[in-house]
């Protein structure tokens, strides 16, 4: 014998609101209602479809998520969303590592080619030591 589950749609918008991470405040004013009437709602097993899309809107799902609502089906769905967000962030990690080790090796070779430049051209612009010898004061007579 199996009990026949019942949606508390009232709860079911509550659970939901909560693995948001929403407070009753912030859903009230995106509703444009007071947080009173959030917490009434919440208490309510049915609520009217015009209602429960706008918070469906709000809280990210739609109308069949918030009337079948699962809290096991959900932690097992966030518990998947978080594992790819995970594996997509650690791939865009190692993208933005293999983008700048590019550019700095690009930066140590241009850092070589202008000292073997630099190299190049340090024999001819040298002066010896007679050459920046400046040419002495004249003497200034007294007379």
């Amino acid at each position: 014998m199996s009990a026949l589950k019942t949606n508390h749609i009232g709860e079911n918008i509550k659970k939901i609101r909560l693995l948001r991470g929403m407070k009753q405040a912030t859903f009230a004013k995106e509703l444009g209602i007071a947080q009173q009437n959030v917490s009434k709602m919440e208490k309510k097993t049915n609520i009217p479809d015009e209602q429960l899309e706008l918070a469906a809107k709000i809280l990210g799902t739609n109308l069949e998520a918030l009337k079948d609502f699962d809290e096991n089906k959900a932690v097992f769905q966030t518990n998947i969303i978080n594992e790819n967000q995970v594996n997509h962030f650690n791939s865009v990690n190692k993208d933005i590592l293999e983008y700048f080790e590019l550019k700095l090796a690009k930066k140590d070779e241009e850092i070589e080619r202008l000292k073997e430049q630099l190299a190049k051209q340090k024999p001819s612009r040298s002066k010896t030591k007679t050459e920046s010898v400046t040419t002495p004061l004249r003497k200034v007579s007294a007379g």
